[in-house]
């Protein structure tokens, strides 16, 4: 018996040296884009796949948009909540939308926009494609076509989920994509309070409160979007955007511990970017830079010019002749061709990573030479090589 009370005493104690298992903590992660050029000024962890949470409903905001340009819906279409769209877990953020209640368009986006309700994504995403399936479906088609390489959805909302993961630099190529394609995005994210009124709400009497999911940053440095994630595994998530004198940039912070937190990391790396970044014009669209030999052209060298100018977002400690400058000509070239016609690429680079890039096009009509330039050029060509190699043997 003292033999087993001695056992037992051995057990508790083990147990109660037993460490208690730590919660798996994300990596933070954190970027900051030139809207403008897409340049990649400060990165920490970007191509890690991390849960995006909410930040998902930047995808459905897109989409949405979409639709809405291609006219498959309008702001006005009536959408009559799903089982799906009405039954989700307590404690995530919904409108609390009822099974078969009516709202158009506009106020389910905003809904979205504003506090990331996760009934209201659904509900738009089943009135595009049909079912919340389908919508996902489209979803990881259109990460796919924008180059989101470290992106999968596996819902629309942004809920946990094994395998439902975005890179940090995946948000800001979604980001920097909807602003160009999208900005009256802006007119909903910049939305700081609104009070949804409907005499037929299904719940709060007629009317709805909708306070911003990042109302403490709205307005700071002119911070205007974009999207906010949070969920227990993915901790604070935001992808934020303003506009200071002309330049806009992307601020995406992921996984930190707490709203302040992530406050404070958004206004250090956008008070970095409209402080210590300046735009460098390195090459402008028409300048010559370089002429090459095209294929049966009747001229023997033509000039080629970059589509557009060359912007290169600096540090102000940084030179120009920091960067690398590399053309690229394309292979078979031949006349005849037209001014205008893409022929290469020019691009910067710091130390392996490409900064930027820019076509480069003819300067110039390139007409064909006629048979008689061709021939003649033929048989020069062939005693320049017959010489070289009459030469080469007595070397």
């Amino acid at each position: 018996m003292k033999k087993y009370f001695c056992m037992l005493i051995t057990l508790i104690l083990l147990l109660t040296m037993v460490a208690p298992a730590e919660a798996v903590v994300p990596e933070t992660a954190a970027l900051i884009m030139d809207f403008e050029t897409g340049q990649i000024l400060y990165a920490d962890n970007i191509d890690t796949p991390l849960p995006p949470a909410s930040i998902t409903k930047l995808m459905t905001l897109h989409l949405v948009f979409d639709a809405l340009d291609q006219g498959k819906i309008s702001l006005d279409d009536q959408v009559r909540a799903s089982a799906n769209a009405s039954n989700l877990p307590n404690g995530s953020s919904t409108i609390f939308l009822g099974t078969g209640e009516v709202l158009t368009v506009k106020e389910l986006l905003e809904a979205v926009a504003i506090i990331s309700a996760n009934d209201a994504g659904i509900a738009l995403a089943e009135h595009i494609a049909g079912s919340e399936g389908a919508f996902i479906v489209m979803m990881n088609e259109k990460a796919r076509e924008l180059g989101l390489k470290n992106t999968t959805f596996i819902n629309a909302h942004g809920l946990h989920a094994q395998g439902h993961v975005m890179s940090t630099r995946d948000i800001a190529i979604l980001s920097r994509a909807t602003l160009k394609k999208h900005p009256e995005i802006l007119e909903f994210s910049s939305i700081k309070y609104l009070r949804m009124e409907r005499e037929t709400r299904y719940v709060r009497q007629g009317y709805f409160d909708l306070h911003s999911t990042y109302a403490s940053l709205i307005g700071w440095r002119k911070i205007d979007g974009l999207k906010t994630g949070w969920t227990p595994e993915a901790n604070r998530c935001i992808t934020v955007t303003a506009e200071e004198n002309g330049r806009r940039y992307i601020i995406v912070v992921m996984a930190e511990e707490t709203i302040p937190l992530r406050d404070k990391k958004v206004k250090e790396l956008l008070a970095r970017a409209f402080d210590q970044f300046q735009p460098v014009v390195a090459v402008k669209a028409g300048d010559v830079i370089d002429s090459i030999t095209i294929d049966l052209a009747k001229e023997s060298d033509t000039e080629i010019v970059p589509a557009q100018d060359v912007t290169l977002v600096i540090s102000r400690t940084e030179n120009q002749e920091e960067f690398e400058e590399k053309i690229e000509i394309l292979p078979g070239l031949n006349a005849p061709l037209k001014k205008g016609d893409v022929v290469g690429s020019l691009s910067y680079y710091r130390g392996e990573e490409k900064i930027t890039a820019v076509d480069l096009v003819l300067n110039e009509d390139v007409e064909k030479a006629n048979i008689f330039t061709r021939t003649l050029r033929f048989f020069s060509e062939l005693f320049v090589e017959l010489a070289d190699w009459i030469l080469g043997l007595f070397e």
